[in-house]
């Protein structure tokens, strides 16, 4: 429990650690104003609107009202205890903790189901490792991967192992440890015959472990060390409790902290191809599990890059899976992208171990090709630009494709390649391309937005692009409750001064709650810390509330005249907005009972509240 850990070594690790610099290992931070922003990890969005606060040490989210500490940051986003998080931290900042401190805590990341799974998976990776490195079955898969170029240091760093030749080696291995069927069967490592018999998934396959965002084994992947028309290349772990092909990318959790400090993720085709790429110490490279790209892919590699570059076969089928690419990347990020093909359709390993580590270097270097022009160049497939009508379907296609651009010069300069190439007047395409675009605008895609996402005070609209889409607002009354709740906790004149008043109260619960508590932690604390108070606060939902009031912007300086009309706000407002309330209710129901008379009762009384709440609002 985390009452085991004493406050002062709590302190200790959350003051020591910049809340930046932990947040900065998972999401893109950028400076904004008085905060920096970045794509929310916490759901799905294309606008940042993730909010870090350095001199406050905590982070809210303006979309889904996600809040708190640096502790409460890797609680939410890897599902820990708050030890553990503690824990995590004092790792940030090297410092040393009294291990006493965890004995009773447990990681909460994953169901005691799932951790079992994991176990089986951690366990399974030594059989193969050992496999490889150790014995003579072993012995061709090494020999192979020594001839693409791995040392045995590259094969331990990857975890690569060996599943031997139809010998149910794995199976025989989790007999000798006690491993019940049940479990075995769940975890995908086996098939069951018609029998009902568990069978080794894999034999006589190069393995290459797959890891989650956490680093923990969830799934192989099995290369074929044969040729067999009956058997696929690759073999992938089937989708378990904890293993999603569709959101989760090979070497991803390796490569996270270098794609954030370069700000560019490489999409290889393979593994082989990021490892080779690793050995040429690019370590930025990923790939997905054999499948196409999917939005959560891309959500993933939105959060922490600016730039993807895609590196794929130049043959047709991978022109044609790069096209799908960039089309899901255009549509599911604002990332930049480009496209960078290895000369004469060499592999990544090949083409380090014939031109060497700095060629590949300086290539994945390289601008690139833009992704518009690859695709100028993939609609070309399949047409002969001998005939005119294949010309003119060309044309259709590369016109829309330039009319999607956003930037004016470089529709410019795509309009003056096709000029120049077809011989086709310039303003002649020009015209083309204003039809192209009216059509376009003509049937527009409109946007979707989640219906989960909270509406922040007016305050936050000064944030570039936070929210600007939603017509939700907050009443006067809780703009009020939110900038008094601001003010009484970073000012102490103003807190001395709303606990002064007889009879006050906040309409709303939370905020209410958030009083009462900081009266205790104020007592106890001279100085009103928000990261610190947010441990104090404890509820998940308190925290978020107290990120929210903290993310108000407000001027440094307050006017007594401020603060009167916040408390005259609460104080008047607030109880008549009850009574209309309560007022149309009865109304409500007089109406459903029709009773004529209490009905023309209540809303003559009806009438003579939104007066008196009228002449409220226009002092």
């Amino acid at each position: 429990m985390a009452g085991i850990i004493p406050e002062d070594v709590i302190d200790n690790v959350r003051t020591s650690v910049d809340i930046v610099d932990v947040v900065g290992r998972y999401v893109q931070l950028k400076n904004a104003g008085k905060n920096l922003f970045g794509i929310c990890p916490f759901h799905d969005e294309k606008t940042p609107s993730f909010s870090v606060s350095e001199s406050k040490q905590i982070f809210h989210c303006f979309s889904c009202g996600r809040g708190g500490n640096v502790f409460k940051f890797l609680m939410d986003l890897e599902n820990i205890s708050f030890p553990e998080a503690v824990r995590r931290v004092a790792e940030f900042g090297n410092i040393s903790l009294d291990q006493r401190y965890f004995k009773s805590s447990k990681q909460a990341t994953y169901t005691p189901n799932q951790s079992s799974l994991i176990d089986l998976y951690e366990k399974a990776a030594e059989l193969f490792s050992h496999v490889l490195l150790n014995t003579k079955l072993g012995e061709n898969a090494l020999s192979y991967l020594k001839q693409r170029g791995l040392s045995e240091k590259e094969i331990k760093d990857f975890n690569i192992g060996f599943a031997a030749p139809e010998q149910d080696l794995l199976l025989s291995f989790f007999k000798e440890h006690k491993i019940d069927d049940k479990t075995m069967a769940e975890s995908g490592l086996f098939i069951e015959t018609s029998e009902h018999e568990l069978r080794d998934r894999f034999f006589n396959r190069i393995i290459f472990p797959i890891k989650d965002s956490n680093g923990k084994i969830v799934a192989f992947s099995g290369r074929s060390l044969v040729k067999d028309p009956n058997h696929p290349k690759y073999l992938n772990s089937p989708e378990t409790s904890i293993f999603n092909k569709g959101k989760v990318l090979y070497n991803f959790f390796q490569a996270r902290s270098e794609i954030i400090q370069s700000k560019t993720v490489i999409l290889y085709e393979g593994f082989m191809d990021v490892i080779a790429a690793h050995r040429a110490n690019v370590k930025n490279g990923i790939a997905t599990m054999g499948t196409s790209l999917t939005e959560d892919h891309i959500n993933a590699i939105n959060r922490v890059a600016d730039r993807v570059i895609i590196c794929f076969d130049g043959d047709e089928p991978g022109q044609r899976a790069i096209a799908r690419a960039i089309e899901l990347f255009r549509n599911d990020s604002n990332l930049q992208i480009s496209v960078v093909f290895i000369p004469d359709n060499l592999d990544p390993d090949e083409f380090v171990k014939q031109r060497g580590v700095e060629s590949f270097q300086s290539l994945m270097k390289q601008t690139g090709e833009s992704s518009t022009s690859f695709l100028l160049k993939y609609d070309r497939m399949g047409l002969n630009l001998a005939n005119e009508n294949d010309q003119l379907e060309y044309l259709k296609k590369a016109l829309a494709r330039i009319g999607g651009l956003k930037d004016a010069l470089e529709q410019d300069l795509y309009l003056n390649q096709l000029s120049d190439e077809f011989g086709i007047d310039k303003g002649d395409l020009k015209d083309q391309l204003r039809e192209s675009v009216a059509d376009r605008l003509a049937h527009p895609v409109k946007p979707s937005f989640s219906k989960s996402e909270q509406v922040p005070p007016p305050e936050y609209n000064n944030y570039p692009e936070v929210n600007q889409n939603s017509p939700q607002k907050m009443s006067k009354v809780e703009v009020s409750e939110y900038r008094l709740m601001a003010r009484a906790l970073n000012n102490h004149d103003v807190w001395l001064k709303v606990q002064g008043l007889p009879k006050f109260f906040f309409p709303n619960d939370q905020l209410e709650t958030i009083y009462m508590l900081a009266d205790g932690y104020l007592e106890k604390n001279r100085e009103y810390d928000p990261a610190d108070f947010m441990d104090y606060l404890k509820e998940d939902d308190l925290q978020s509330i107290l990120a929210n009031v903290e993310s108000i912007n407000l001027s440094p300086n307050y006017t007594e005249e401020e603060i009167e009309d916040y408390i005259s706000v609460i104080q008047d407002d607030a109880p008549l907005s009850d009574q209309i309330a309560s007022v149309k209710s009865d109304l409500d129901e007089a109406t459903r009972l029709g009773n004529k008379a209490l009905q023309k009762e209540l809303a003559v009384k009806l009438i003579d509240l939104y007066q008196k709440k009228q002449e409220l609002q226009n002092k």
